[in-house]
Formats: structure tokens, C-alpha cells, sequence
């Protein structure tokens, strides 16, 4: 597991270069290491803007690479997420948020890190005090989700989803249906994010988790 994780700190720049060297960059100094004396500056070298590391070790895992390729993109996302919420203002609320995306998409190796994945998430950490808590709460609605979040060339991991959707609104509403056919929307993916996030960007968060408690309530274990 990476150092950074735990650390109090929200990663929002590469950690790694796509061949297993650390970077050493700016941003990153600041906001891992921030609390570290950096009077003693490591040799490094510069490769395509980045500040290479040479006095780390390259990582070969390849699994691993990919893990700490992520850690920046979660990052940007909890900073992005539910950022009119004065519970955000709290930087160590991000960093529980950070904290928790970036062990699942260790632990989670067929999925990893999803956008949209920081708008499930981001309720445990809101109502849940204990981030080990929080964690847990999450990778279970993870095991009901994780194939929304499972895309290939062919295909999305909502689309049985979206085409249960057409199949519903064609019974109901068919005129609804063919007016949707007509406007090139007969696929019905506006309706992906609703899916992906459980409308947690369509509604307030408030709103959201009346929902997510209706609909909760009505699954069967």
C-alpha cells in the first residue's frame, strides 16, 4: 500500500510514470510531503514535463503501476465531489474520501477506480464517523454495483439496465418511447449517469438519500 494513503493528504498529481518511475512533482511535494523537510532534494531527471526520481526504486509490478496511476484521477474526483457541502471544507473529510477510493481500487483489481465511484462514496463518509466504517458500507454497495462500472468496446456496464428501461417506458408510455425514437434517444443513455450514481447528481444530496433508503428498503438482501 502506498505511504500516501493515511496520510491526511488528497493526491491530485501523477505519483508514477506509466513505466514504474516515481515523479517527483511539485504538486505532489506539496500536498504528500508537506509536513517533511525537502531541504535535501533527491537527484532526479526530467521526462516529457515530469520530474523523474532517481534515487527511488522503479516499481515492475505491473498491477501496482496501474493502482498508483489512479491515485491522482481519485484525487481531482473528491475535489470535484459534492464540493458545495461545508462538510468538504474540512480538508480531512476529503482525505477519508481519498483514503477510501484509493484502498478499494487496490482491493478491487477487475474494476479499480471509476468516476462516479466518488458520488457513492461520498454519503458513508457524510453520515459514517469511523472511516474504517465508511469503508465497509461502501465495498458492499460496490458488490450490488461494480458491474455498472465493468465497460468493454462493445458494450457499457449499465446497458442491460438501460435496456430494461426502454423495455419498461415502451409499456407504459409508448408514445413517450416513439417520441424518444424520434429524437435519436431510443437508446435511452441520458439516463446512464442516473444509473451509475443513483441520481446523486440528478437530485440534492439530501434527496438522494430519501431515495437510496425507498429503494433500499424494497431489495432483498
Amino acid at each position: 500500500m502506498d505511504s500516501h494513503v493515511g496520510s491526511g493528504k488528497v493526491i491530485t498529481a501523477p505519483l508514477i510514470t506509466e513505466d514504474g518511475r516515481p515523479i517527483k512533482d511539485p504538486l505532489v511535494l506539496l500536498e504528500a510531503t508537506a509536513d517533511k523537510d525537502t531541504s535535501e532534494v533527491a537527484p532526479s531527471t526530467s521526462i516529457n514535463g515530469n520530474e523523474i526520481d532517481e534515487s527511488a526504486e522503479r516499481i515492475t509490478d505491473k498491477q501496482i503501476i496501474e493502482w498508483k496511476l489512479t491515485l491522482h484521477q481519485i484525487g481531482l474526483d473528491v475535489l470535484r465531489t459534492d464540493r458545495t457541502m461545508v462538510f468538504y471544507e474540512n480538508k480531512e473529510n476529503l482525505s477519508k474520501l481519498w483514503d477510501i477510493l484509493a484502498v478499494y481500487a487496490w482491493i478491487d483489481k477487475d474494476v479499480g477506480y471509476c468516476q462516479g465511484m466518488s458520488d457513492l462514496c461520498s454519503p458513508m463518509i457524510v453520515l459514517l464517523k469511523d472511516e474504517a466504517d465508511a469503508f465497509w458500507c461502501f465495498e458492499k454497495l460496490m458488490r450490488r454495483l461494480r458491474g455498472n462500472f465493468k465497460c468493454t468496446d462493445q458494450s457499457v456496464g449499465v446497458s442491460n439496465q438501460l435496456q430494461h428501461l426502454a423495455s419498461i417506458i415502451q409499456v407504459l408510455d409508448p408514445k413517450l418511447h416513439d417520441h424518444l425514437e424520434t429524437l435519436g434517444g431510443g437508446d435511452y443513455l441520458f439516463a446512464f449517469r442516473m444509473f451509475m450514481v443513483l441520481f446523486r447528481r440528478e437530485v440534492s444530496f439530501g434527496d438522494s438519500l430519501y431515495l437510496w433508503e425507498d429503494v433500499g428498503s424494497r431489495i432483498r438482501p
